[in-house]
């Protein structure tokens, strides 16, 4: 389990290229539930009225002695079933939020077509042709230097 630290700010100042993973809280769409798991806490963010307040986003890792990337991520749940099997959908400024963090996205990693190794044992040694929202950073070691997304 990634442990770290909670950061309250109406910012982007907070964001940084040492720290990879993210994920915003949106207070005006409810509380979020904190797990007590051993003696540690972390922030339920799955499927529940907690999950509904986030916004995941993970950055690229490069993994230089590897020669791979791991592909970063930006996710928000839609909806979740209650315990009545009711459905409880995600709220607007949720998906408002979410729409414009994927704008920015977009524009800082394009939709790019990119030959490239991928790590799937199953499938070593072959190149494959895809579209990837991809930072040009990234994009350098694909194409000079192989690595695997």
């Amino acid at each position: 389990m990634q442990t770290g630290i909670v950061i309250e700010s109406d910012s982007t100042d907070i964001i940084s290229k040492e720290c990879l993973d993210y994920y915003f809280y949106i207070p005006e769409t409810g509380k979020y539930k904190v797990e007590k798991i051993g003696n540690r806490e972390r922030i339920d963010y799955g499927y529940n009225a907690s999950g509904l307040t986030m916004i995941e986003a993970s950055m690229s890792k490069i993994f230089e002695k590897d020669k791979r990337i791991s592909r970063g991520r930006l996710y928000c749940i839609t909806n979740y079933y209650d315990e009545k099997e009711n459905i409880i959908k995600r709220p607007d400024l949720t998906t408002k939020i979410y729409n414009t963090l994927a704008r920015y996205v977009k524009k800082i990693a394009p939709y790019t077509e990119v030959e490239h190794y991928v790590l799937n044992p199953m499938y070593d040694g072959e190149k494959f042709l895809t579209k990837e929202y991809i930072t040009t950073e990234c994009l350098s070691y694909v194409e000079k230097d192989d690595f695997k997304i």
